[in-house]
């Protein structure tokens, strides 16, 4: 991923059965990284987000459609038109 200069660990990601979305601090959580990394990630349209609330999530049910189907590369502008 690119942004902030930290990659995406995917084998972090919970197995089984996703939560549509979560938030950003429990993806941080879950890849690895910081709170900021991720805002940076959602800022940039690196990662599938929508906004819940007032409040922006992670799109997990995207993020892990498009990684059954074979994404395995995250780079800014992604999911810009979301």
């Amino acid at each position: 991923m690119n942004g902030n200069n930290e990659s995406l660990n995917l084998n972090n990601l919970p197995a089984g059965r996703y939560d549509a979305v979560c938030s950003p601090e429990a993806f941080a959580s879950m890849c690895g990284v910081s709170d900021d990394t991720v805002m940076g990630w959602i800022k940039t349209g690196t990662v599938p987000a929508v906004r819940m609330a007032g409040s922006q999530v992670i799109n997990l049910e995207r993020l892990c459609q498009d990684l059954e189907q074979g994404k395995d590369q995250f780079d800014e502008g992604d999911y810009a038109n979301d």
